[in-house]
């Protein structure tokens, strides 16, 4: 009987919690205008994944991986290109090529299980040529590079999402249809095209739901918060990734593509309490997948104290601050005096946004003051802005830590470790709001 999906993830699971018996796997799949696989690669020649005439094979690279609003992922791989089936040409392998990268096991019926690791742009190729030896390698950008002018995505005219008016039911006045909109852009004439195979990005969107019957209050009037409250206007030579950041700024949101290579956005103010996040692995001293840790201070990128500043439809002026004043935090402003960021910007729009803003600054601000950078055998399952634990039996009581993944290192070889750097959940401090009403009476009346 064939195993089932949740049957096969659990066998992986097992797997790699013993590595001195896992062999790991990688594959690179290229893909067809629509998505699907126009052939794979692994890293042996025996096998070509609907290559039959090449005896080229993926020797080696890494992927990386770091939470940020934008571009995530990078990569970078090594093939063998015995009969140059993978140089950089119009017949072969050319601008605008995609590829999906995977990591994967052999599980106990001898199928293969893998697991998605993104999808990527080829970019920067280099051909090497030794004796008895022909390589190809390339650096890989995720699909932010389509939107960033990175490979794409440089505006030719001045682009402008409309505010929500009335009751107006015209296109892009919703946030998310806006951002979609984008999305569906031909990469041809810089139009909406229906047809996908055209589009900048065929991949569905996936959207927060969490502003869906949730309500802001504008001029006295109670506005769906998924609607545009003002104009967006994003001039020539800008980039349609800077106009999906600015729309994303109306928000407050997380922006970038996954592992699957889905654009998503999610809700900041949905992501404050990071110990309700899975634990996606537990690391101890005797686990065979551990290998160490270093920890990092970063005094110089801590703040305790944020100012946020806006502009409402009126012009007037709009702000919010939030301050770690919480004395179970080693950084709250009673003990080591206000460290301030500011910033300002004339898409935040109300107190309630610029508050919010503010709260997610400052959890992201303090934590930074300590991350550790931990080295572990290949596991592929584990997502940045999810949680690791480490048993820290070199310290009193031996506590158990939880730690945010911030950025990652995945090798492509069966051989080299895996690297994570995280930083501890219980850095985050309460958050005591300052009012700001004295200074927002002063600009307002400026």
């Amino acid at each position: 009987m064939a195993l089932t999906e949740s049957q096969k993830y659990q066998e992986y699971l097992r797997i790699v919690a013993n590595p001195d018996f896992m062999k790991p796997l990688t594959k690179i799949e290229f893909l067809n205008p629509d998505n699907t696989v126009a052939y794979a690669l692994d890293g042996t020649y025996k096998r070509r994944y609907g290559y039959p005439d090449s005896r080229a094979f993926l020797q080696d690279g890494a992927i990386n991986i770091s939470l940020n609003n934008g571009q995530r992922r990078t990569a970078a791989v090594r093939f063998e290109n015995l009969d140059n089936a993978f140089d950089y040409a119009i017949n072969k392998l050319w601008f605008g090529r995609r590829v999906r990268l995977l990591k994967g096991v052999t599980l106990k019926d001898g199928s293969e299980y893998y697991i998605s690791q993104g999808v990527f742009y080829l970019n920067s190729p280099k051909t090497g040529w030794r004796p008895n030896s022909r390589t190809a390698e390339y650096s890989l950008v995720d699909k932010w590079a389509y939107l960033d002018g990175t490979l794409f995505g440089n505006l030719e005219n001045t682009y402008e999402v409309p505010a929500f008016v009335g009751d107006s039911t015209t296109r892009r006045t919703n946030i998310f249809e806006a951002m979609q909109s984008i999305l569906q852009l031909s990469i041809f004439d810089h139009k909406y095209t229906p047809d996908k195979v055209k589009q900048l990005d065929n991949i569905k969107p996936i959207f927060t739901d969490y502003y869906n019957n949730r309500y802001t209050t504008i001029n006295g009037q109670q506005v769906a918060m998924n609607l545009m409250p003002k104009t967006v206007t994003t001039s020539m030579g800008g980039t349609y990734g800077q106009v999906l950041l600015d729309l994303n700024a109306l928000i407050a949101g997380w922006i970038g593509y996954d592992s699957n290579g889905a654009l998503r956005v999610d809700a900041s103010a949905d992501d404050l309490n990071d110990a309700d996040k899975p634990v996606m692995w537990n690391f101890s001293e005797n686990s065979k997948t551990f290998f160490g840790l270093d920890e990092t201070a970063n005094p110089s990128q801590v703040y305790n104290d944020i100012i946020i500043w806006g502009e409402n439809l009126d012009g007037g002026v709009v702000g919010a601050r939030a301050t770690n004043y919480d004395p179970k935090s080693d950084t709250n402003a009673n003990l080591i005096g206000l460290k301030t960021y500011v910033e300002s910007s004339d898409i935040l729009y109300s107190n309630e946004q610029c508050q919010a803003l503010a709260n997610w600054y400052l959890k992201r601000k303090t934590v930074l003051q300590k991350s550790i950078s931990l080295s572990c055998s290949q596991m592929f399952h584990v997502q940045e802005n999810n949680l690791i634990s480490v048993l820290r039996s070199d310290k009193p009581n031996k506590p158990i830590e939880k730690h945010l993944i911030q950025a990652m290192t995945i090798p492509l070889n069966r051989t080299s470790a895996m690297s994570l750097t995280a930083t501890a959940v219980s850095d985050f401090p309460e958050v005591t709001e300052v009012s700001m009403s004295k200074f927002l009476n002063a600009g307002g009346n400026q």
